[in-house]
């Protein structure tokens, strides 16, 4: 059985050929930023409650913490994609790792609250523009369908192990040392890859996005901004408070404004093929659906764990392994079913494990054993994950060029940091209302938060539906390659 053409074909006029150890060890180098962001935010996600002792903040300003890294990371990320076509990706990668470093340092040497809230935004701002950047210049490395399929595979299971190191070494901060080496352990990992990155990761090619809509990005960054902070609003204040339906109205203006900007830009941010493009528009709403489905399995499966079991923030954490350790053993057959079937098998497959692993988890209660009633959903999500990421990430970058790989990486990236904004917003709302209501209705209280959370899985698991469809619509073979130019 042949390859599918389901992906662009070696692009004529890309970056130089590379030989074909040193684009897998500038892959190793360039997947270290997924690893690496997604390492700090569980660490600093444990570390929180001594960063707030340490540095006397409130609980509110203490949330800040890592909410404006929330914020900006999903708020800056298409932007990144773009600038990465229009200044180059390698330019961009070896800056923005710099100013990741140096905003790690100023995290670690925080002596109060707005000090540590600014290092963290001057991180965020940088881990936008560095994981695009990086997932371009992976993009611009692989043309070949099965090379880039495969590379793909390990950019996700190498976040994966950032997102299992990060849960792991956040306790070992918390427990062994000060939670200031959660952001300076950043440093040299940083610096080394800085210096590998000089020799390994190819210079750009002499073919780049023309000019800059400066005010499309800016009422489209601004329009992100403000709906991933009304989504991350809306999870703590419910979607009926009259300040995140401003704010996520004020969102949508911005955003139809970007689309008036671009339809009369000579220049446009975003080109007007990219909505025409259906794979990787379908790409990107498979990233987000899964994205969002996701998400609460992890957030609301440790506020059940710590709130109704009486586990412990690290525990908990241990607890949750099985959902992103699975990722690392089913990774690679996800990738081999991809490159003999096509994206929409696995990729069905990939849900029809997350919605069952949802489905299982509906059946929460106070006295749910872990190995019986809790691990075996744990495991069905965590399996379906690389399946339906990973094929999700294939097709919606497989129309990718030298030109416009940037873009592909930010639309992807953006969608994942989107969906899960949407995602933590209504299982967070619907566990607490559902929550709410059973107490009402005289039930006590952990089995009213043990109801709650059940909701909250139900309608993750209902994401399945248009994940489906999605399959129908873009998941399949391409007779033909599309371009986003």
């Amino acid at each position: 059985m042949t390859v599918v053409d389901y992906a662009l074909r070696p692009i004529a006029g890309s970056v130089s050929p590379v030989r074909a150890r040193t684009r897998t060890a500038a892959l190793a180098v360039v997947a270290v930023a997924p690893f690496v962001a997604n390492a700090d935010a569980g660490i600093v996600a444990l570390a929180l409650p001594d960063i707030q002792r340490d540095l006397d903040m409130t609980l509110t300003a203490a949330q800040w913490v890592t909410n404006v890294y929330v914020l900006l990371v999903g708020g800056f990320q298409l932007l990144g994609g773009r600038l990465a076509d229009i200044v180059g990706r390698r330019r961009l990668f070896l800056t923005c790792l710099l100013g990741f470093v140096l905003a790690s340092a100023m995290c670690g040497a925080a002596t109060d609250g707005p000090w540590l809230i600014a290092g963290r935004a001057f991180q965020a701002v940088s881990a936008a523009l560095l994981i695009p950047a990086a997932m371009a210049i992976m993009i611009a490395m692989f043309t070949d369908p099965a090379e880039r399929s495969r590379a793909v595979g390990i950019w996700g299971t190498v976040g994966g192990i950032g997102a299992i190191t990060g849960t792991c070494a956040g306790g070992v901060v918390v427990s062994q040392f000060d939670w200031r080496w959660g952001f300076y352990v950043n440093i040299p990992i940083g610096v080394a890859i800085l210096v590998t990155s000089l020799r390994l990761v190819p210079k750009d090619g002499t073919e780049r996005a023309r000019g800059a809509d400066v005010p499309g990005a800016a009422c489209m960054t601004g329009g992100l901004l403000a709906m991933v902070y009304g989504f991350v609003r809306a999870a703590e204040h419910g979607w009926a408070d009259p300040f995140t339906l401003a704010i996520l109205a004020g969102g949508a203006i911005l955003l139809i404004a970007f689309a008036l900007i671009q339809s009369r830009a000579s220049h446009p941010l975003v080109p007007p093929a990219l909505v025409r493009n259906r794979r990787l528009v379908c790409g990107a709403v498979g990233v987000l659906l899964v994205s969002a489905a996701t998400i609460p399995v992890i957030v609301v499966g440790s506020l059940y764990l710590q709130r109704v079991h009486g586990a412990g923030a690290l525990t908990a954490g241990f607890m949750l392994v099985p959902v992103v350790g699975m990722v690392l053993l089913v990774g690679p057959l996800g990738t081999y079913l991809l490159n003999r079937l096509g994206p929409r098998v696995p990729y069905l497959l990939g849900w029809a494990a997350i919605g069952g692993g949802l489905l299982l988890l509906t059946r929460l209660a106070p006295d749910s054993a872990y190995l019986t009633d809790i691990l075996p959903g744990l495991v069905l999500v965590g399996v379906g994950m690389p399946f339906a990421w990973i094929n999700s990430e294939v097709v919606a970058t497989s129309s990718a060029d030298e030109r416009t790989a940037g873009l592909a990486a930010g639309v992807v990236q953006a969608a994942a940091q989107i969906g899960a904004a949407i995602g933590l917003a209504i299982a967070m709302t619907a566990a607490n209302t559902y929550a709410a209501g059973r107490l009402a209705q005289g039930a006590d209280p952990l089995t009213a938060l043990s109801d709650g959370v059940a909701r909250a899985f139900l309608l993750a698991a209902v994401l399945t539906i248009p994940a489906v469809l999605n399959a129908i619509v873009g998941m399949r073979r391409a007779n033909t390659a599309d371009s986003l130019q």
